[in-house]
Protein backbone atom coordinates (compact mmCIF):
# COMPACT_ATOMS: atom_id res chain seq x y z
CA UNK A 1 0.00 0.00 0.00
CA UNK A 2 2.80 2.42 0.85
CA UNK A 3 4.50 1.65 -2.45
CA UNK A 4 1.33 2.33 -4.44
CA UNK A 5 0.77 5.54 -2.50
CA UNK A 6 4.34 6.69 -3.21
CA UNK A 7 4.03 5.82 -6.89
CA UNK A 8 0.79 7.79 -7.19
CA UNK A 9 2.41 10.84 -5.60
CA UNK A 10 5.37 10.53 -7.95
CA UNK A 11 3.11 10.25 -11.01
CA UNK A 12 1.12 13.28 -9.90
CA UNK A 13 4.24 15.38 -9.37
CA UNK A 14 5.65 14.25 -12.73
CA UNK A 15 2.43 15.12 -14.58
CA UNK A 16 2.23 18.55 -12.91
CA UNK A 17 5.86 19.34 -13.78
CA UNK A 18 5.36 18.11 -17.35
CA UNK A 19 2.17 20.17 -17.72
CA UNK A 20 3.81 23.29 -16.31
CA UNK A 21 6.87 22.84 -18.53
CA UNK A 22 4.79 22.31 -21.64
CA UNK A 23 2.68 25.38 -20.93
CA UNK A 24 5.77 27.49 -20.21
CA UNK A 25 7.34 26.29 -23.48
CA UNK A 26 4.22 27.24 -25.44
CA UNK A 27 4.13 30.65 -23.76
CA UNK A 28 7.79 31.24 -24.66
CA UNK A 29 7.20 30.20 -28.27
CA UNK A 30 4.20 32.51 -28.52
CA UNK A 31 6.15 35.46 -27.12
CA UNK A 32 8.99 34.87 -29.58
CA UNK A 33 7.00 34.09 -32.73
CA UNK A 34 3.91 36.20 -32.13
CA UNK A 35 5.33 39.74 -32.54
CA UNK A 36 6.85 38.89 -35.92
CA UNK A 37 5.30 40.08 -39.16
CA UNK A 38 2.52 39.71 -40.12
CA UNK A 39 1.11 40.94 -36.83
CA UNK A 40 -2.33 39.38 -37.29
CA UNK A 41 -4.24 42.40 -36.03
CA UNK A 42 -7.50 41.13 -37.53
CA UNK A 43 -7.23 37.82 -35.68
CA UNK A 44 -6.40 39.62 -32.43
CA UNK A 45 -9.30 42.06 -32.76
CA UNK A 46 -11.67 39.21 -33.59
CA UNK A 47 -10.62 37.33 -30.48
CA UNK A 48 -10.99 40.48 -28.34
CA UNK A 49 -14.59 40.73 -29.52
CA UNK A 50 -15.21 37.04 -28.83
CA UNK A 51 -13.52 36.97 -25.43
CA UNK A 52 -14.08 40.51 -24.17
CA UNK A 53 -17.09 42.22 -25.71
CA UNK A 54 -19.29 39.15 -25.42
CA UNK A 55 -18.34 38.77 -21.76
CA UNK A 56 -19.59 42.25 -20.77
CA UNK A 57 -23.14 41.11 -19.81
CA UNK A 58 -21.81 38.40 -17.47
CA UNK A 59 -19.22 40.78 -16.06
CA UNK A 60 -21.84 43.46 -15.41
CA UNK A 61 -24.25 41.10 -13.67
CA UNK A 62 -21.58 39.55 -11.47
CA UNK A 63 -19.97 42.86 -10.54
CA UNK A 64 -23.15 44.64 -9.52
CA UNK A 65 -24.22 41.78 -7.27
CA UNK A 66 -20.74 41.41 -5.77
CA UNK A 67 -20.75 45.11 -4.90
CA UNK A 68 -24.25 44.90 -3.42
CA UNK A 69 -23.54 41.76 -1.39
CA UNK A 70 -20.26 43.03 0.03
CA UNK A 71 -21.72 46.43 0.91
CA UNK A 72 -24.63 44.73 2.66
CA UNK A 73 -22.34 42.40 4.62
CA UNK A 74 -20.01 45.18 5.72
CA UNK A 75 -22.96 47.43 6.49
CA UNK A 76 -24.50 44.87 8.83
CA UNK A 77 -21.18 44.39 10.61
CA UNK A 78 -20.56 48.13 10.95
CA UNK A 79 -24.11 48.76 12.18
CA UNK A 80 -23.28 46.91 15.40
CA UNK A 81 -20.68 49.59 16.12
CA UNK A 82 -22.71 52.50 14.81
CA UNK A 83 -20.16 53.06 12.04
CA UNK A 84 -22.20 52.56 8.90
CA UNK A 85 -20.78 55.86 7.59
CA UNK A 86 -17.53 53.98 6.98
CA UNK A 87 -19.09 51.47 4.61
CA UNK A 88 -17.47 53.12 1.60
CA UNK A 89 -14.01 52.97 3.15
CA UNK A 90 -14.09 49.26 3.96
CA UNK A 91 -15.83 48.20 0.75
CA UNK A 92 -13.49 49.89 -1.70
CA UNK A 93 -10.28 48.03 -0.89
CA UNK A 94 -11.91 44.60 -0.78
CA UNK A 95 -13.62 45.10 -4.13
CA UNK A 96 -10.85 46.79 -6.11
CA UNK A 97 -7.85 44.89 -4.82
CA UNK A 98 -9.31 41.43 -4.44
CA UNK A 99 -12.90 40.44 -5.12
CA UNK A 100 -13.59 41.94 -8.54
CA UNK A 101 -10.40 40.77 -10.32
CA UNK A 102 -10.36 37.34 -8.68
CA UNK A 103 -14.04 36.51 -9.12
CA UNK A 104 -14.05 37.70 -12.71
CA UNK A 105 -10.93 35.64 -13.42
CA UNK A 106 -12.43 32.49 -11.89
CA UNK A 107 -15.70 32.90 -13.82
CA UNK A 108 -15.17 34.97 -16.96
CA UNK A 109 -11.54 33.84 -17.28
CA UNK A 110 -12.64 30.21 -17.05
CA UNK A 111 -15.29 30.89 -19.69
CA UNK A 112 -12.60 32.30 -21.99
CA UNK A 113 -10.23 29.39 -21.42
CA UNK A 114 -12.83 26.67 -21.88
CA UNK A 115 -13.98 28.26 -25.13
CA UNK A 116 -10.39 28.20 -26.42
CA UNK A 117 -9.91 24.61 -25.31
CA UNK A 118 -13.11 23.43 -26.96
CA UNK A 119 -12.33 25.24 -30.22
CA UNK A 120 -8.68 24.24 -30.46
CA UNK A 121 -9.40 20.75 -29.15
CA UNK A 122 -11.95 20.20 -31.91
CA UNK A 123 -9.38 21.42 -34.43
CA UNK A 124 -6.82 19.02 -32.98
CA UNK A 125 -9.18 16.04 -33.13
CA UNK A 126 -10.16 16.81 -36.72
CA UNK A 127 -6.46 17.36 -37.63
CA UNK A 128 -6.99 20.97 -38.68
CA UNK A 129 -3.95 22.07 -36.67
CA UNK A 130 -1.80 19.56 -38.54
CA UNK A 131 -3.24 20.87 -41.80
CA UNK A 132 -2.26 24.44 -40.88
CA UNK A 133 1.31 23.29 -40.18
CA UNK A 134 1.38 21.28 -43.42
CA UNK A 135 0.43 24.40 -45.39
CA UNK A 136 3.48 26.18 -44.02
CA UNK A 137 1.79 28.37 -41.41
CA UNK A 138 2.83 28.46 -37.76
CA UNK A 139 0.02 27.13 -35.52
CA UNK A 140 1.47 28.95 -32.50
CA UNK A 141 1.42 32.32 -34.23
CA UNK A 142 -1.86 31.71 -36.06
CA UNK A 143 -3.89 30.18 -33.21
CA UNK A 144 -2.18 30.77 -29.85
CA UNK A 145 -0.81 34.30 -30.16
CA UNK A 146 -4.13 36.07 -31.03
CA UNK A 147 -5.95 34.31 -28.19
CA UNK A 148 -3.20 35.00 -25.67
CA UNK A 149 -3.05 38.71 -26.56
CA UNK A 150 -6.83 39.04 -26.64
CA UNK A 151 -7.28 37.44 -23.21
CA UNK A 152 -4.49 39.60 -21.75
CA UNK A 153 -6.15 42.75 -23.14
CA UNK A 154 -9.77 41.85 -22.45
CA UNK A 155 -9.43 40.83 -18.81
CA UNK A 156 -7.99 44.18 -17.52
CA UNK A 157 -10.70 46.06 -19.42
CA UNK A 158 -13.41 43.83 -17.97
CA UNK A 159 -11.99 44.24 -14.47
CA UNK A 160 -11.92 48.04 -14.85
CA UNK A 161 -15.56 47.95 -15.95
CA UNK A 162 -16.39 45.55 -13.12
CA UNK A 163 -14.86 47.89 -10.54
CA UNK A 164 -17.11 50.72 -11.69
CA UNK A 165 -20.24 48.57 -11.70
CA UNK A 166 -19.42 47.06 -8.29
CA UNK A 167 -19.10 50.56 -6.87
CA UNK A 168 -22.55 51.47 -8.19
CA UNK A 169 -23.95 48.29 -6.64
CA UNK A 170 -22.51 49.31 -3.29
CA UNK A 171 -23.94 52.81 -3.68
CA UNK A 172 -27.43 51.37 -4.16
CA UNK A 173 -27.29 49.23 -1.02
CA UNK A 174 -25.73 52.04 0.97
CA UNK A 175 -28.52 54.44 0.05
CA UNK A 176 -31.51 52.08 0.09
CA UNK A 177 -30.67 49.78 3.02
CA UNK A 178 -28.48 51.84 5.36
CA UNK A 179 -29.67 55.40 4.53
CA UNK A 180 -26.14 56.49 3.65
CA UNK A 181 -26.35 58.94 0.70
CA UNK A 182 -24.93 57.54 -2.51
CA UNK A 183 -22.80 60.66 -2.96
CA UNK A 184 -21.22 60.21 0.46
CA UNK A 185 -20.54 56.55 -0.27
CA UNK A 186 -18.89 57.54 -3.54
CA UNK A 187 -16.67 60.16 -1.89
CA UNK A 188 -15.50 57.83 0.89
CA UNK A 189 -15.04 55.00 -1.63
CA UNK A 190 -12.77 57.08 -3.87
CA UNK A 191 -10.89 58.73 -0.97
CA UNK A 192 -9.76 55.36 0.35
CA UNK A 193 -8.26 54.23 -2.96
CA UNK A 194 -4.72 55.13 -4.01
CA UNK A 195 -2.95 54.65 -7.37
CA UNK A 196 -1.21 51.50 -6.09
CA UNK A 197 -4.61 49.86 -5.55
CA UNK A 198 -5.61 50.42 -9.17
CA UNK A 199 -2.20 49.17 -10.31
CA UNK A 200 -2.62 46.07 -8.16
CA UNK A 201 -6.08 45.40 -9.61
CA UNK A 202 -4.95 45.79 -13.21
CA UNK A 203 -1.78 43.77 -12.69
CA UNK A 204 -3.82 40.90 -11.30
CA UNK A 205 -6.22 41.17 -14.23
CA UNK A 206 -3.37 41.10 -16.75
CA UNK A 207 -1.78 38.03 -15.16
CA UNK A 208 -5.13 36.24 -14.82
CA UNK A 209 -5.98 36.96 -18.44
CA UNK A 210 -2.63 35.65 -19.65
CA UNK A 211 -3.07 32.52 -17.53
CA UNK A 212 -6.53 31.91 -18.94
CA UNK A 213 -5.24 32.38 -22.48
CA UNK A 214 -2.21 30.12 -22.26
CA UNK A 215 -3.99 27.39 -20.28
CA UNK A 216 -6.90 27.34 -22.71
CA UNK A 217 -4.57 27.12 -25.72
CA UNK A 218 -2.29 24.51 -24.19
CA UNK A 219 -5.18 22.29 -23.15
CA UNK A 220 -6.61 22.56 -26.65
CA UNK A 221 -3.31 21.63 -28.30
CA UNK A 222 -2.86 18.76 -25.81
CA UNK A 223 -6.27 17.22 -26.52
CA UNK A 224 -6.03 13.53 -27.29
CA UNK A 225 -7.85 11.89 -30.16
CA UNK A 226 -11.25 10.37 -29.47
CA UNK A 227 -14.88 11.27 -29.00
CA UNK A 228 -14.53 12.18 -25.31
CA UNK A 229 -11.17 13.95 -25.56
CA UNK A 230 -12.54 17.47 -26.05
CA UNK A 231 -14.88 17.18 -23.06
CA UNK A 232 -12.09 15.87 -20.84
CA UNK A 233 -9.75 18.70 -21.88
CA UNK A 234 -12.45 21.29 -21.23
CA UNK A 235 -13.12 19.88 -17.75
CA UNK A 236 -9.41 19.91 -16.94
CA UNK A 237 -9.22 23.52 -18.12
CA UNK A 238 -11.85 24.61 -15.59
CA UNK A 239 -9.87 23.08 -12.74
CA UNK A 240 -6.51 24.33 -13.99
CA UNK A 241 -7.63 27.94 -14.45
CA UNK A 242 -9.34 28.07 -11.05
CA UNK A 243 -6.29 26.68 -9.22
CA UNK A 244 -3.74 28.78 -11.11
CA UNK A 245 -5.74 31.98 -10.60
CA UNK A 246 -5.86 31.42 -6.84
CA UNK A 247 -2.14 30.62 -6.68
CA UNK A 248 -1.29 33.69 -8.76
CA UNK A 249 -3.61 35.79 -6.62
CA UNK A 250 -1.77 34.74 -3.48
CA UNK A 251 1.63 35.44 -5.05
CA UNK A 252 0.60 38.88 -6.32
CA UNK A 253 -1.02 39.80 -3.01
CA UNK A 254 2.18 38.88 -1.20
CA UNK A 255 4.13 40.97 -3.73
CA UNK A 256 2.00 44.10 -3.39
CA UNK A 257 1.28 43.78 0.34
CA UNK A 258 4.53 42.56 1.93
CA UNK A 259 4.61 41.50 5.56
Amino acid sequence: MFRDWTENIGKTITSVVSWSGGMAAMFGQAMIRGPRRPFGLFDISYQIVQLGIRSIPVTTMMSVFVGMILAWQFGEALADFGATNSIGYVTSLALVRELVPTLLAVTVGTKMATGMTAELGSMKVTEQIDAIAALGADPIKKLVWPRLVAASVAMPLLVAWGNVIAMFGGMVISDVVFDIPAGYFYNTYIDELEPIHYIMSQTKALVFGALAGIIGCYQGFSTKFGTEAVGMSTTETVIAVSVMVLLADFALTALFIPI
